[in-house]
């Protein structure tokens, strides 16, 4: 697509090199398009120059002053008057008159750069967070889904005839390359959550709100706190057994004999809620990755036109925003424990003997 895109941008240029009289109305692509800083300097040039003051004999001497005033030597010497002729060549515009397509093709290849590179950093910052940066970090979500907004808009700023010409569904569906392996993983804070819940169950009232299944990397272990979680909304009693029982019930992987022995052997009562949030911000941070990973492989598939590209885009974003207020919530819920005044102290009663309980009887 690199090799295209430099077509188009020089197409478009040429152009403008034929045709000034139509700068005026390709304002809706900004010189920040352009993939290559000379031309981008000379898209900038050439909307300074007021063309309906110079003869179309002039034009080329008249650029040439023009580019003379760059401030930038490098670009200067780039922009040489045989490299502009070149520009202006048919052999590298085609159809002058075609300039607005052009301008489409490079905008849409620009917007596919802005994704690939928001990609980019969402998996930088994903791999460079210490866990306990994780609420940060996933702001560069936030940042992906306002980038998105501003390049579907600028996209909405081409002309209609221009979009529907290039806004065309792919043939076949689009998925992004699986990623190899996981970006983050902490099996030793996943194993402590479950052992401490399967060991103190009432602490999984503390985390239910916020913690999944899907925050565990380790199968098993997604799978012994699913069945709990269960158990828990039927107010069922919770132990290796019963544990076992209810994740037979469930789809996927079953926790092994040795695994739920391991638990229970390892299991500390009170440290569940702490554990719990290196996990939820551990998966946050890996599935931050992934939506990184997912927005630069479409952003390299050229089959993707520009709205399909941003909505395929939001939509890797989605599970990301998810965990960000996940995570508030999880910050928020032992300030808001903190806050609560103790209950009364309830009235003295006489101490009265406890009535006898009829044995429980269970037909077979």
């Amino acid at each position: 697509m690199k090799k295209l895109t430099l077509k188009a941008e020089e197409a478009l240029l040429g152009a403008m090199l034929h045709r000034p009289e139509a700068l005026p109305s390709m304002r809706w692509i900004p010189p920040g398009t352009f993939s290559r800083p000379d031309y981008a300097a000379l898209w900038q040039t050439l909307h300074s120059i007021d063309f309906s003051k110079v003869a179309p004999n002039d034009v080329p001497a008249a650029v040439t002053a023009a580019v003379a005033k760059i401030e930038e030597p490098g670009i200067r010497q780039t922009l040489t008057p045989s490299r502009l002729s070149n520009l202006a060549n048919a052999s590298v515009c085609p159809s002058p008159r075609t300039a607005p397509l052009y301008g489409g093709m490079v905008l849409e290849a620009a917007i596919h750069r802005a994704v690939e590179h928001a990609g980019e950093t969402l998996r930088d910052t994903a791999r460079q967070a210490e866990v306990d940066q994780a609420l940060k970090a996933l702001e560069q979500a936030d940042k992906a889904g306002q980038r998105l907004a501003q390049l579907d808009a600028a996209w909405k700023t081409a002309p209609e005839t221009v979009r529907s010409l290039l806004d065309t569904q792919p043939v076949q569906p689009v998925t992004p390359v699986p990623r190899t392996e996981r970006a983050r993983v902490d099996i030793q804070a996943e194993g402590e959550t479950v052992a401490s819940l399967l060991y103190e169950p009432r602490q999984l009232r503390e985390v239910t709100g916020w913690l999944e299944d899907r925050d565990f990397s380790h199968p098993q272990l997604a799978a012994v706190y699913q069945a709990m979680r269960t158990l828990d909304e039927r107010h069922a009693p919770i132990d290796p057994l019963t544990v076992a029982w209810e994740a037979q019930r469930h789809p996927g992987p079953q926790p092994s004999d040795q695994v739920l022995a391991e638990l229970q052997e390892a299991g500390m009562g009170g440290t569940a809620a702490y554990t719990a949030e290196q996990v939820l911000h551990t998966a946050a941070l890996d599935r931050l990755d992934a939506a990184g990973h997912d927005l630069r492989n479409y952003a390299r598939h050229p089959a993707l036109p520009v709205s399909a590209l941003v909505d395929h885009a939001g939509q890797a974003l989605q599970p990301v925003q998810a965990d960000h207020q996940r995570i508030q919530h999880a910050e928020r819920e032992p300030e808001l424990a903190s806050d609560k005044e103790p209950a009364p102290a309830a009235p003295a009663e006489p101490h009265h003997a406890p009535a006898p309980q009829p044995e429980m009887e269970m037909d077979l």
